[in-house]
């Protein structure tokens, strides 16, 4: 599977309506959303088939991605990322929880969405759902997506844009990250989110 090698970041950030803090941009790794962008969500499904409202109402700061369980390539890559900036974080990692959002409702049901996620970490959280709501959330974050036909109807590859989102426990995107970048600067980045936001530890 490629990922979307036209996008244009910028491009991307003009069409979701979000906006950069200029002076903020070259002190993170990520790019920061100001002022922070609210994300209206919608109804999914989690591991274990129960509705929930993503953003999820956990007090937690949440990372955000976008794939599918068949991924080849990209969606296990940025697992693995998530996984590593957890154990970068240490203790601070309870601070913290990665959310992994399907975008193949046809194959991506909660079983699969939970076999899939606890391949890297267990602490990271799939939801899945019906189309029209999967397409809702990921429409909030801008995700584009192109469907590759293959030669039976469940054959097919899913070619999208592979960042990961920054959300506050508002459920506000704060930073946008690439899907190369730099684990321990990402964790930095939180760390200065949570000094800003007075949680730091004393």
């Amino acid at each position: 599977m490629r990922t979307v090698k036209s996008l244009c970041l910028a491009a991307l950030w003009a069409a979701i309506g979000w906006s950069a803090g200029a002076g903020a941009a070259p002190e993170f790794q990520g790019l920061r959303v100001e002022p922070p962008k609210a994300i209206r969500g919608g109804a999914l499904l989690d591991a274990q088939n129960r509705p929930v409202t993503f953003p999820l109402n956990t007090g937690k700061w949440q990372l955000a991605v976008f794939g599918y369980t068949h991924c080849p390539d990209v969606c296990p890559m940025t697992l693995h990322k998530a996984a590593l900036l957890l154990e970068q974080l240490g203790a601070d990692a309870a601070r913290l929880q990665p959310v992994f959002i399907s975008i193949d409702s046809g194959r991506d049901n909660p079983a699969a969405m939970q076999a899939f996620t606890g391949q890297f970490d267990a602490r990271i959280v799939g939801l899945t759902g019906d189309p029209e709501a999967l397409q809702a959330v990921a429409n909030e974050f801008g995700v584009l997506t192109r469907r590759f036909q293959g030669k039976t109807a469940l054959a097919y590859t899913l070619e999208h844009s592979s960042f990961l989102y920054l959300l506050d426990p508002a459920g506000r995107a704060r930073l946008m990250y690439p899907a190369t970048a730099d684990i321990p600067a990402m964790a930095n980045d939180l760390r200065r989110l949570w000094r800003e936001a007075g949680m730091a530890k004393q």
